[in-house]
Parts: C-alpha cells; structure tokens; sequence
C-alpha cells in the first residue's frame, strides 16, 4: 500500500512538473509578464514542498505484517474430581520421572505398579521406599498376618499376586523378602523367639511369590527378629510399626 502511494505521487510529480514547463513556454510565448511566471513558479515549488512532505510521511509509517487468525476448537472445560491416595502417589511419581535417569526412572516405574497393585483394596499400612539401590516395599503386620503367627490374611494375597505380575516381567531386579518383629517375647512351640517368626513371615511371603511362577533364583530370604526396628518399642503403635514384612528389589549388576 505505501509503495503504490509514492509510486502515485512520484508520476503526479512528473506530470505536474511537464505542465509548468509547458505552461510556462506558452506564457512565455504569448507575452505574459515575468511576475505571472514567476507566481506559477511559486505556486509549483509549494507543490513539490507538499508532495516531499507526504513522501517522507508514508516512509515513516510503520509495516504492519497481515494478522492471521486460526480457528480453534473449544473444549468446554470440564468439573475437577479430587484424586484418590493412589492416583495422587501414581501423578507425583511420573511428575519425578522426567528428572531421573534411566534406573531411576526405572524404580520409579516400580515403585507405580506397586501402588496400582494395592489400588482397589482397603489396604493401608504399607509404605514404599527408594534406598540407594533398591526400592522396598514395607507391608504391616495387620494386614499381612495374624497377631504371633506366620499365616498369610486372606486379603493381602490379591494385591501379592498383582505385584507377582509385574515382578515376573521385571527380571532385572532380584528379590529379597525380610521379616521384622517388636521387642516382645514369644515363646511357643514353633516359635521359640522372634528370629523364628521374623523368617516364618517372611518365607511365606517368599513362598506364595514363588507359587506365581515367580523364579526361586531371584529370591532370598532374611530374618531379623527385633533387632532392626524403625521405632523405638515404647508404645503399642510404634511397637506395631516394627512388626512388618519388606520385599525389596535390587537391580542385578
């Protein structure tokens, strides 16, 4: 556009420039006076000042590229819905996985399908850890097994089954199953002390793994009685806390 304008005040330019030659031949001709020429001269001057000024006017405006609108499709927005303990620790965990590295984020993965096997249970005294190079699941005594016994509950052994799933896929990783108990005495015909309960517990953890198919090899087993606690035994709800089962996994070299 500003282009085309400077190109239509240069040929207005040109022409008003042919028509005061001409015009002042033919005065000149017919003898009019040197003032009526001189006033066409001045006229024609203030002409050109105009035409300068316009010129340098439009090389001064701004170019303004064309504005492209898009259409774009818009999706209502829909109501939020709060998330679920498990669906909060499943977020949090792909969140962390774009800033681990390779093994890492491999736990992490874990560490997912950990939770999603204890999803759809009513199950909550557990925790999941990531310790150096393992990643340990801690299962509470209350939901595992009966008070001074080493039988698994009933409703432990769906979500055992879901994690054998994902465990036998994962041949990276070799499993270790330890069993835990509080300072409490115990002194029954097949548990003379808490070193035979700690691996009771944890061979029957050990054993309904292996009955899923998954390889014997990748497992072992270890027992601590009370000697390696995660709270002091001064009341029964810590004392209930060191009474546990953890399954660790550890990557193979």
């Amino acid at each position: 556009m500003r282009d085309l304008l400077i190109k239509n005040l240069k040929a207005e330019l040109e022409m008003s420039e042919r028509k005061r030659l001409g015009l002042q031949r033919q005065k000149s001709l017919e003898g009019f006076e040197a003032e009526d020429l001189s006033l066409w001269t001045m006229l024609d001057l203030m002409t050109l000042i105009l035409i300068f000024f316009i010129i340098l006017y439009a090389n001064l405006l701004p170019i303004t590229p064309p504005i492209i609108f898009e259409k774009k499709d818009v999706t209502p927005a829909q109501p939020l819905e709060a998330d679920t303990p498990y669906e909060k620790s499943i977020k949090e965990t792909r969140i962390k996985k774009n800033s681990f590295s390779k093994n890492e984020a491999s736990f992490l993965d874990i560490e997912e399908n950990m939770h999603l096997a204890m999803e759809g249970t009513d199950i909550r005294d557990y925790s999941i850890e990531m310790t150096g190079n393992r990643i340990v699941l801690v299962i509470g005594e209350k939901i595992s097994f009966p008070m001074g016994q080493a039988k698994l509950l009933e409703h432990i052994k769906t979500p055992l089954k879901k994690m054998a799933g994902f465990l036998y896929q994962e041949q990276a990783y070799k499993i270790i199953v330890s069993g835990h108990t509080d300072d409490t005495p115990i002194h029954t015909s097949r548990f003379p002390s808490n070193w035979e309960l700690s691996v009771a517990r944890a061979l029957s953890v050990a054993k309904f793994l292996m009955a899923q198919d998954l390889d014997p090899r990748r497992i072992s087993v270890e027992g601590f009685g009370q000697y390696q606690p995660i709270a002091d035994n001064g009341t029964p709800d810590r004392r209930q806390a060191n009474r546990r089962v953890e399954i660790s996994l550890i990557r193979k070299p």
